[in-house]
């Protein structure tokens, strides 16, 4: 079934309306960098659709895990400046703990003329942490002022980080403050959750309101903002924090971040053409062919969306073709 064949006639008339919000004019959105999803295609798609909604996006990350990296090399295609023409602005994130390797990394992101790097300092998955990376690096102080100098000394690199509250204590990060504000950062991205809590049970804002009266540096806040009550709640409850970032939210209802805004969307007119134009886009610039990969990729996407209108994921899950997956999203 072509996709082209179901997306409705899109009517750009009585599709959005301007409501009053507690957004204001100091407050930035960003786009949580969700490995394998919220790429370039993703971005390509969401800047089509929602343009202007998101001041920026932190790319997923690039792994430093080699000095003899070129632009050419694969893992730079998401951030290459002639792929990223007219979509959100994007810092690109890197993930490693060889300070060799991460400087490395860093050159040739600056020789694609961007001005800042994002440190994570907050991936939760075991496999990476348990190798000093991602959260991991939370636990090595040294580490962490090695990397951060050597990119200030030897690139003109802005350094920004994203950091988790620790990985099995929510002290590791608190340690780290000290010495953080003696550098000159552009900002820390603070999810309140521990690495071993992956992303369940409750953020602690408790323990974030703590810390970030504690740091000198621009705080952004990051973490279970699904709905625009979400938002409203944080946002109350911390008047001080103008930068949000939003991941998962996105991902279960892409209106989120110009709901935030104050705009209101005609979901009924925009959700089919958006899932759709995703999947032609996916399909379109994905080197492989491969359905089962691209398959495989709408359906951990429809997994959010599913999350994000209360409606069962099951059939989206169990689908065993894209002309299978097309029936049920226009059955949305």
């Amino acid at each position: 079934m072509a996709i082209n064949a179901i997306l409705p006639k899109l009517k750009t008339e009585n599709t959005i309306v301007f409501l009053p919000s507690l957004f204001s004019n100091e407050d930035k959105l960003i786009l949580a960098p969700l490995q394998n999803l919220t790429n370039l295609f993703f971005r390509r798609t969401f800047s089509k659709y929602f343009p202007q909604c998101f001041d920026y996006a932190l790319t997923p990350f690039i792994s430093a895990c080699s000095n003899s990296i070129k632009r050419s090399s694969p893992q730079f295609f998401d951030i290459l400046p002639e792929n990223n023409q007219g979509l959100i602005d994007c810092v690109p994130q890197i993930i490693g703990n060889n300070a060799e390797y991460i400087l490395q990394t860093c050159k040739v992101i600056e020789s694609l003329g961007y001005r800042e790097v994002n440190i994570n300092m907050g991936c939760p998955k075991k496999d990476i942490v348990s190798r000093g990376r991602g959260a991991g690096m939370l636990k090595n102080a040294d580490l962490i002022k090695r990397i951060t100098g050597s990119i200030l000394n030897n690139t003109s690199l802005q350094v920004s980080l994203k950091v988790r509250l620790g990985v099995k204590e929510n002290t590791d990060f608190e340690k780290l403050i000290p010495m953080l504000n003696s550098l000159p950062l552009k900002n820390i991205c603070i999810h309140p959750r521990r690495a071993v809590d992956f992303y369940e049970g409750e953020v602690d804002l408790p323990k974030f309101e703590e810390l970030v009266r504690k740091i000198r540096h621009t705080v952004i806040y990051n973490g279970d903002i699904f709905t625009l009550e979400d938002f409203s709640r944080l946002k109350q409850r911390f008047p001080f924090i103008t930068h949000w970032m939003i991941g998962r939210g996105a991902l279960r209802n892409p209106f989120l971040a110009g709901n935030i805004r104050g705009i209101s969307y005609e979901k009924s007119v925009l959700l089919k053409p958006f899932i759709f134009d995703l999947e032609e886009n996916f399909i379109s610039n994905l080197k492989s062919n491969n359905e089962k990969l691209i398959l495989g990729k709408m359906k951990e996407i429809m997994k959010y969306v599913c999350q994000g209108l209360e409606t069962d994921n099951q059939k989206f899950l169990h689908s065993n073709s894209l002309e299978e997956i097309n029936k049920f999203i226009s059955e949305i």
